[in-house]
């Protein structure tokens, strides 16, 4: 009897297809040591039938896309100061529930876990807007988005690209006509169980209770964004991509899931989505024209389903098309390339199993050599002979 999905744990994403593909509900999403969700088998409930291996999309190939990009940017500011970057995700969600269908899309729940939720109007919307850096679980809402498509309900899922794989994976095909899937450029996804450490370490630290959590906030501007911890009084604890400990991890890859190291078949041309979302970073001298630092989306349309939903955003939508996206990847190298571990990941994890999150520690970790340490280094690759005649100088003197 099986314990578990994938043989090789490091291949699985963690998109939760295989919970809601099991007929007899025999699969559960558990975190691991690193705080990370996995598939977990009830052998007293499976009936060995497999289903959950077949359909899993882990390691599949994706078919090659030709994809069209464009520079898109919602006309109105207020939309745009609430997304992470241009807005384009509001602009789709408006076209799905003029059409009387639902969103589904990631949001903090009460206690700041972030999981895929459903909005059937606008009103519903705000908590899937912005960048959520931590893995979300959407194991129900799979579940829950194939229902309703089963019904005949038209559904958009925004999600991390393995997630809208995982909803391929647990849809049937005679309901595409009614599925329009939204994934973005991906850095990697970080750990649930860090981040939800980091904030109990915030809150020790502060003596109060964090309620609210942005990882994305333009106050500094779009390219300069910060990271806002809300508490319970509405003080705030503000930091930047250097200077806030948990998203400079993530930044420096220091707690990705280990699927994301590997995750080749999910890139560049190779997108199971319709439509394709990404920061236009670079946009200072790829598109100076079009850059006011108030948020600019690059967008991949995958699909001629793609093209429909995004012209039928186009009125509240300014965009202009990209033709070459070569010199973007210098500023957003994720659109080709998979993200690589940091070497000090293991380090973090053992500590962490030990004291949890310790801001003082990850900043210390990314932190690079002191002088000292770099000239130990350079010493050390210097020949022997020279290092003797080194030493015999510096006894002399």
């Amino acid at each position: 009897m099986r314990q578990t999905v994938r043989s090789n744990k490091a291949e699985c994403t963690g998109c939760g297809a295989c919970v809601s593909i099991c007929p007899k509900h025999a699969i559960t999403m558990q975190p691991d040591a690193e705080g990370f969700l996995y598939p977990v088998v009830d052998g007293k409930l499976c009936v060995a039938c497999d289903l959950c291996e077949k359909r899993c999309p882990a390691g599949k190939i994706v078919a090659e896309n030709k994809p069209h990009a464009y520079g898109a940017q919602h006309k109105d500011e207020a939309i745009r100061n609430l997304s992470s970057s241009g807005g384009v995700f509001t602009a789709l969600a408006r076209g799905m529930f003029a059409q009387g269908g639902v969103v589904f899309g990631a949001a903090f729940d009460e206690a700041l876990r972030v999981e895929h939720i459903g909005a059937f109007d606008e009103t519903e919307l705000a908590p899937m807007r912005g960048s959520k850096y931590v893995q979300s679980d959407a194991s129900d809402a799979l579940a829950n988005a194939a229902s309703l498509l089963e019904r005949g309900i038209p559904v958009l899922f925004s999600g991390t690209p393995c997630q809208v794989a995982g909803l391929k994976a647990r849809v049937s095909k005679k309901h595409d006509d009614q599925l329009l899937t939204v994934d973005f450029v991906c850095h990697g996804v970080p750990s649930p169980g860090v981040f939800a450490s980091y904030l109990k370490e915030l809150e020790r630290t502060h003596g109060k209770r964090v309620t609210a959590y942005t990882f994305r906030d333009k106050r500094l501007g779009w390219k300069n964004f910060s990271a806002v911890a809300i508490f319970e009084d509405g003080t705030e604890h503000v930091g930047q991509q250097t200077t806030e400990p948990y998203l400079y991890g993530f930044m420096q890859n220091l707690y990705l899931r280990p699927s994301c190291v590997q995750c080749s078949v999910l890139r560049d041309v190779h997108h199971a989505s319709d439509i394709t979302i990404a920061d236009l970073w670079g946009a200072q001298n790829v598109c100076p024209d079009q850059d006011d630092n108030t948020g600019l989306s690059l967008v991949f349309v995958n699909t001629q389903k793609g093209r429909k939903a995004l012209e039928a955003a186009g009125a509240q939508v300014t965009m202009f098309p990209v033709h070459d996206t070569k010199p973007l990847l210098r500023y957003n190298p994720s659109i080709g390339h998979t993200a690589k571990a940091h070497e000090k990941r293991k380090t973090f994890f053992s500590h962490y199993a030990k004291h949890g999150f310790d801001s003082a520690f990850v900043m210390k970790l990314l932190a690079g050599p002191s002088r000292l340490e770099r000239i130990a280094r350079r010493i050390a690759h210097l020949p022997r002979g020279l290092v003797r005649r080194i030493r015999a100088l510096v006894g002399k003197a």
